[in-house]
């Protein structure tokens, strides 16, 4: 991801290359394919090199009904591409441009000779929406443009895919989170959404997606003409593609937020089963949900850190059976294909994860299977780098088993027959329920109610979602008094979520009923999460009502497990719990892991009450060692945010003791390292830099190379081989992720391609001109920070004052990095990185000196 900074010349080049963590790597392509590391009988070719100046940078990819591909320019044109024959030279694959006035397209679908687009920007007349390209006059020619749907929304968090549902009659797509609501026939999603966060949120300290709010990310359903249009899903971050798989299911790979790395809110990429009315948990800022959380739906498989992109079921591929059933999915950070292997388990699926296809040309965009030759096609490129067209074919039989690589073989047994068909039985009793997400329905609840305290979390959630969806005085007394401990506990979550605080003393009389000593763990978390949504929605609370639920749960804490106290902790510091401050400390002090010390310490920072000076010296005493933890760009804004809060809430009377302390700004502890002064030397040239680079076959020198990374105050910004500060990415990895021309191209032309996820803005008011990024709204007022290498240094703008806003085109990396670098520095510096920082390197002849 691109990582700015200020204008200083004296900051480390590598800070530059944060720029190139934005951009696929790019490689000479015959060399890319031999590179590729594949399971045993399949083979790699290359169909199509883009040429970037004149078709841009494909990122979306689908077949037509003769076999061609469509591809579109993440910023310009679509191409239909005929491809060489399997095994053949690449040279006779023929493409050409389509004449249309649309394009920019993340996502493609063709169906019964009709090409639908979804636009993730603008082009002319028009904006980010469906279109629908047809051939009216059969000259294999799209000669009609029509807009189905506007979305409020682009770029790379903004509209994406779009698929053909299984009956053939509807389309399915996804939007990132800074896609803004349509307006929608229907619901399946109930729609009283809200943060649902006991504690007041602490939003992204660098200032992303501060102001977006529930339901984050969504799933969409409409006809073939793009009415009737409902709302699916929701609660996801920013999903790139879609794919139903032979049982007709729907699943999707969600991105992570890197920056949150070491915090406990941070969650990995994951695959998620995509069903009907389920809301995934994505909140803003520290507010995401965990997914033990009754009312959020859990991923069938978490993956870790990457950048989720193209996705499709090896459906019509001519590969080995796992492989026909697997699903791809490509990652764009890491440069890999990953095969999902899914198991029906209940009315969901759980699997394995294996890396399919690995150390391959980077920045994988998207895929698809063409049945004609029952290859895999897959796109790389984005943000304007150089891009191409591979296919992945197995040269074996295909009626053998194809074992995966011996180092991910599956360890499960394969499903028997009767768990296949129990697996179909749950899945066709839920779309049963699901069929009462549509709205109320005579004799719902009598289909409903039985499922609500059902083992299987997706039947009984399907069944809660169906509940909200029913009329509240149908089914009221009946959650009051469900004898069952796990069905009156999604009850009564579905009860607070679905009336007000009229009807608060018969909720908390019957959660009362439930005894938190007689509970297991997993009741306990869904009993602590039902108390909690009471508290947030049947506001305002009752005296009676408050000192209910401490009496209920007080005495509990702490329990000894890191989220049932976690989650202990949040509610009685809402609730203004006698001696929580004190029982928090103590827990704070002695909690074995980072992240469960930050749980306590951002529930003890939101404590008003409660407080003595000793106990205010040791929450600062923890902020202090806290400021030697690591994590990712956002974990040390988090931590500042939390103290920062804390200190907010102490009274101005009470201050006067630790003024010393509190009027200190927090500091990350990071290498002290000295920044040198250089003298320029040469005005360098990208593709001269690129061919010092490659010629180079010298063995590098590791310690010159450790030297220049510290000298220019590298270890400020960033951590390789574990050393380092985070508040830029980690670069241990870069060497093996990106080609030495997009490294480069992002320190010497730093402003060829901005990401819209972190391109600065320009802000005029009254004279000014303010280059920054916004970090949080307030009223009338907007706080734009404009160095991120101090985010807490913002400038306000009242919304009044404000003459005109417009994206920078100037990257906040400043150009000419190298400038002060001699040859053999550059060539010193450029192995130490793609080194990952490590001496044991072929760069350096097999070691450091």
């Amino acid at each position: 991801m691109p990582w700015a900074c200020s204008a200083s010349r004296q900051f480390s080049v590598a800070l530059a290359l944060s720029t190139a963590l934005a951009i696929p790597s790019s490689f000479v392509y015959g060399e890319a394919i031999g590179a590729i590391k594949l399971p045993p009988g399949f083979r790699a070719e290359t169909v199509y090199t883009v040429p970037l100046e004149t078709e841009g940078s494909w990122v979306s990819l689908t077949t037509d009904d003769r076999g061609r591909l469509i591809a579109s320019d993440e910023h310009g044109a679509l191409y239909r591409i005929t491809p060489s024959p399997l095994g053949s030279d690449a040279s006779q694959t023929q493409v050409e441009r389509l004449s249309v006035s649309i394009g920019m397209a993340q996502g493609l679908l063709f169906h019964k000779g009709r090409l639908y687009v979804m636009q993730s920007g603008g082009a002319g007349a028009f904006g980010p929406g469906l279109y629908r390209l047809s051939d009216t006059n059969g000259d294999d020619k799209f000669d009609r443009v029509e807009q189905l749907r506007v979305f409020n929304g682009q770029g790379e968090h903004g509209p994406h895919a779009i698929v053909l549902g299984p009956d053939g009659n509807s389309l399915y797509f996804t939007c990132g989170n800074h896609t803004g609501l349509s307006l929608f026939s229907r619901s399946l999603v109930p729609t009283r959404w809200a943060e649902d966060q006991l504690l007041p949120c602490i939003t992204d300290p660098n200032g992303h997606a501060t102001n977006i709010r529930a339901p984050g990310g969504w799933f969409a359903r409409t006809d073939l003409d793009g009415n009737n249009l409902e709302l699916f899903s929701a609660g996801f971050r920013n999903t790139y593609d879609l794919a139903f798989n032979l049982d007709g299911e729907l699943f999707t790979f969600d991105s992570d937020m890197e920056w949150d790395i070491g915090t406990p809110w941070y969650r990995p990429t994951r695959i998620c089963h995509v069903t009907s009315g389920a809301d995934f948990g994505w909140r803003t800022g520290n507010a995401d949900w965990p997914e033990y959380y009754l009312d959020s739906a859990p991923a069938a498989i978490d993956v870790g850190p990457g950048s989720p992109t193209g996705m499709v079921f090896g459906t019509g591929a001519k590969f080995p059976e796992r492989y026909q059933r697997a699903l791809f999915a490509g990652d764009w950070s890491y440069g890999i294909i990953y095969a999902f292997h899914l198991t029906p388990q209940g009315s969901t699926y759980r699997g394995e994860t294996e890396r399919f296809a690995s150390a391959m040309p980077l920045g994988v965009t998207d895929m698809a299977v063409r049945p004609q030759d029952g290859a895999l096609y897959f796109t790389v490129g984005g943000r304007k780098s150089e891009s191409g067209l591979y296919r992945i074919i197995y040269t074996g039989d295909v009626t053998q088993a194809g074992a995966p690589q011996a180092e991910e073989a599956s360890t499960a047994p394969a499903p028997s027959a009767e768990s296949l068909a129990a697996a179909a039985e749950a899945r066709k009793l839920r779309h049963a329920i699901e069929a009462f997400h549509a709205g109320p329905a005579p004799g719902a609840l009598d289909v409903i109610w039985p499922h609500l305290g059902s083992p299987d979390r997706i039947l009984s959630t399907a069944a809660r979602i169906a509940l909200e969806h029913q009329p509240f005085t149908q089914w009221r007394k009946r959650a009051l008094s469900e004898p069952n401990a796990d069905a009156r506990l999604l009850a009564l979550a579905a009860y607070a979520r679905m009336t007000d605080a009229s009807q608060q003393r018969e909720w908390v009389d019957s959660l009362g009923q439930l005894k938190f000593s007689e509970l297991d763990r997993r009741q306990r978390l869904m009993l602590l999460r039902t108390a909690a949504l009471g508290v947030m929605r049947l506001q305002p609370l009752e005296g009676s009502t408050r000192e209910k639920l401490l009496s209920q749960f007080n005495a509990y804490f702490p329990t000894g497990d890191h989220y049932v106290d976690r989650d202990l902790a949040n509610l009685m510091v809402r609730l203004h719990a006698p001696g929580i401050v004190d029982r928090l400390l103590d827990q704070l002090e002695v909690a074995p892991t980072q992240e469960e010390a930050i749980d306590m310490a951002t529930a003890l920072s939101a404590a008003e009450e409660g407080w003595t000076r000793d106990a205010r010296g040791r929450f600062l005493d923890w902020f202090d060692r806290a400021s030697k933890l690591s994590g990712g760009y956002s974990f040390f804004g988090y931590v500042v945010a939390a103290r920062e809060r804390f200190i907010a809430n102490i009274p101005v009377r009470e201050r006067g003791p630790l003024d010393g302390r509190i009027s200190k700004p927090l500091v990350e502890h990071s290498p002290q390292l000295g920044v040198e002064t250089r003298q320029f030397v040469r005005d360098w040239k990208l593709d001269e830099v690129v061919e010092l680079v490659e010629k180079d076959s010298a063995p590098r020198h590791f310690d010159e190379g450790r030297k220049l990374f510290s000298a220019a105050g590298c270890y400020n910004c960033h951590r390789i081989a574990g050393n380092g500060s985070a508040i830029g990415p980690d670069l241990t990895g870069v060497g093996s992720r990106f080609g030495v021309r997009d490294l480069l191209r992002a320190v010497i032309e730093p402003s060829f391609a901005i990401s819209d996820q972190y391109q600065q803005m320009v802000f005029e008011s009254n004279g000014r001109l303010i280059v920054g990024r916004v970090t949080n709204i307030a009223g009338d007022e907007i706080m734009v920070s404009t160095n991120m290498l101090d985010p807490k240094k913002t400038e306000t703008i009242r919304r009044d004052d404000l003459d005109d806003q417009h994206p920078s085109d100037v990257s906040a990396m400043p150009a000419g990095l190298l400038n002060t670098l001699s040859e053999d520095e550059i060539l010193d510096l450029v192995a130490f990185l793609r080194a990952g920082g490590k001496q044991e390197h072929d760069l350096y002849g097999g070691g450091g000196e």
